[in-house]
């Protein structure tokens, strides 16, 4: 796996933030995942972390990149608000959706994908 480059302060916090939108989201007996996938052919890395809670509503699936937008109780609404904006300003698209298996929501996933052009040649 290529190291992508990047303030390695936000990229913790994008990963702290979906973590813990993963936790939240989920039972305290599922499961939470991160997994890491390069593509030579498209020099990309690509980070998703999925979980096994209810998913995305139609609405929040429109929204939630937006600040202030959240189903928690006692959520600010802010923490995928935060990941864009670090996605953004490393260049990095960002992605999110529900986990269907055979049509019915399995939980929510939110995947970061990174360009790594310039690969250290050895």
């Amino acid at each position: 796996m290529p190291l992508i480059e990047g303030d390695a302060q936000q990229l913790r916090q994008v990963v702290h933030n979906l973590l813990q939108n993963a936790q939240d989201a989920s039972e305290p007996s599922s499961s939470v995942m991160l997994m890491t996938r390069w593509s030579p052919a498209r020099k990309r890395v690509k980070l998703t972390v999925l979980d096994e809670g209810p998913g995305f509503s139609p609405n929040i699936l429109q929204r939630a990149f937006e600040p202030y937008v959240t189903t928690k109780a006692k959520g600010t609404g802010l923490g995928l608000a935060v990941v864009k904006k670090i996605a953004d300003e490393h260049g990095a698209r960002l992605d999110i959706a529900n986990r269907v298996e055979e049509g019915v929501v399995k939980g929510a996933q939110v995947s970061l994908s990174f360009s790594v052009e310039k690969l250290a040649q050895t």
